[in-house]
């Protein structure tokens, strides 16, 4: 991860840890982007269809159609328009954010990139028909941006100069205008909806909705605005005239006054160079020097030999790169694993979920049913011996850290040991105990902000495998007063802390003849543990 990714990383943590303050880590809004954006567009989606059925799609009903659910006694039209109008300013403006927060934190390289670029197109089909929905009220505002936007499309060879006249005049404009926009503006957030389902396709367990809590607080605050602050129409539409002051919308109304600062072909160039530029990020050569520090990750592969068919690896993929399929190798099981490559993050949370990743298994070379071909569980298991091994201080400390946040092994000293994985995640629950019974007094697992892991998943199977709700799960006898986990992120102070605590609880805790602190060699633990 190259350094101006971290400082970005860091500065939206710090951003996030300011939210989380006020919220619950789960909760936090500024982690629910896009599920915000969703619930936005079909509330937007819902709100129009009920408006549409009371609305005169003609030139001379147009106008009074709003005009009357503006003024309805009841404010039910009030509130539909105000549902309608602000759940959509607020479905770009979080769908914008979504896309700024994405950017920074790296998320359009990878297996990201069918994601990142399938997610373009929708700000483009969403500002559409954001725009042609202005257009229905045809008000004084309405007559403006489709001059402007007519304007601003005959900078393209494709169109001539009559375009602007042919909505200045009374006589030209017809029924038939309106039928077009009634159809752009209804049909695209049809193909928005399919975009959004076609943008998750290659992620698993996607958060497609917000927390309840949020979504109730959030109906309920665009409810009170629709109320307290009505999206009223301006005045009627005078064909012959141009008004001369427009309340804009700037949320999709922006390309207007943007084509009087740069004139509409810089405007045009503007548009074209972002989305080339969007469109092309996922496929930028990283640095020579990112490339140089950074290790190769490798898809994880299956070892028939030592798997199941138990699935748990599909269960728990964050990206739905690993598959079930029929039994190859002629053995009872009537299915195996089988991994995608090119969707496969390399995340080894398959790892942690394998039933085989045990450390305890008395193979000296042990091989998981799943595996990170740069980062197998033998080579884990040796760290971790000779690691806990080479401590020599008070208060053994074993800290298991996440590869996506800072680098902590300048944390490493005579009493504290550190071992880096590829995210929390990929630690399988029975590598703690492991680590208690080779001499550590405590373990410590620290990984990405709550709520934010890299991999989207991981925090969530750690502490379901931890309580026990997910297998593998951490077995019921082993010591939880000696066992922290810290969703740290690049927060050195909140890690620390954490240690720091640990180590001062484990002084109080009084040993028993049954402690799992007393050195073990390898060796015996395999001969003691129940498999």
């Amino acid at each position: 991860m190259s350094e101006l990714l971290r400082t970005l990383r860091t500065g939206d943590e710090n951003l996030t840890g300011t939210f989380d303050r006020a919220f619950a880590p789960a909760h936090n809004p500024w982690r629910q982007l896009g599920s915000l954006a969703f619930l936005c567009l079909v509330i937007s989606v819902v709100s129009g269809i009920i408006a549409f059925a009371l609305y005169d799609t003609s030139v001379a009903g147009a106008y009074e159609s709003g005009r009357r659910l503006q003024l309805d006694p009841l404010l039910m039209g009030r509130l539909l328009r105000g549902l309608h109008r602000y759940t959509a300013d607020a479905f770009m403006f979080l769908t914008l954010l979504h896309l700024l927060r994405e950017g920074l934190r790296g998320h359009y390289r990878g297996i990201r990139w069918f994601s990142w670029i399938t997610g373009i197109p929708l700000i483009w089909l969403l500002w559409i028909a954001g725009i042609t929905g202005f257009w229905l009220l045809w008000d004084e505002r309405a007559l403006y941006s489709v001059n402007a936007t007519a304007e601003w499309l005959q900078a393209l060879p494709l169109f001539s100069d009559l375009l602007t006249r042919n909505f200045l005049t009374a006589t030209s404009l017809t029924d038939r205008f309106f039928s077009l926009v009634v159809f752009m503006h209804i049909g695209l957030p049809l193909f928005l909806l399919a975009g959004v389902w076609i943008h998750i396709q290659r992620v698993s367990n996607v958060r497609i909705w917000p927390p309840k809590t949020l979504t109730i607080g959030t109906i309920a605050m665009f409810t009170i605005l629709a109320l307290l602050v009505p999206a009223e129409s301006m005045g009627p539409a005078n064909t012959g005239r141009l008004p001369t002051h427009i309340d804009l919308d700037w949320f999709y109304l922006l390309l207007h006054p943007a084509v009087d600062w740069l004139s509409a072909v810089g405007v045009w160039w503007l548009v074209a160079i972002t989305t080339a530029l969007l469109t092309a990020l996922p496929f930028f050569p990283k640095r020579a020097q990112q490339r140089s520090t950074e290790p190769p990750s490798q898809a994880a592969v299956v070892d028939l030999s030592n798997c199941n068919g138990c699935s748990r690896c599909v269960a728990d993929c964050p990206f739905g790169a690993v598959v079930m399929v029929p039994r190859t190798d002629g053995l009872h099981h009537q299915q195996q694993a089988s991994v995608i490559a090119d969707m496969c993050a390399a995340c080894g949370i398959c790892v942690g979920s394998c039933p085989s990743s045990t450390p305890f298994r008395r193979i000296e070379d042990i091989v998981s049913g799943i595996e990170l071909p740069h980062k197998p569980v033998v080579d884990m298991r040796k760290q971790l011996q000779q690691k806990v091994g080479a401590l020599t201080g008070t208060s053994k400390i074993m800290l298991f850290s996440c590869g996506q946040t800072a680098d902590w092994q300048s944390l490493a000293d005579a009493s504290t040991a550190v071992l880096t994985l590829e995210c929390a995640a990929m630690l399988p629950p029975s590598f703690i105990e492991y680590a208690l019974r080779l001499g550590a007094e405590g373990v410590v697992i620290a990984g990405c902000r709550e709520s934010d892991c890299e991999f989207r998943l991981g925090d969530r199977w750690v502490q379901d495998r931890m309580t026990g709700e997910r297998e593998p799960r951490l077995r019921a006898a082993a010591p939880r007063d000696r066992i922290a986990v810290v969703w740290a992120g690049n927060q050195r102070d909140m890690l620390l802390r954490t240690v720091a605590e640990l180590r001062h609880s484990l002084t109080l805790i009084a040993p028993s003849e049954d402690s799992p602190t007393i050195q073990a060699s390898p060796a015996q633990l395999h001969e003691s543990h129940d498999d």
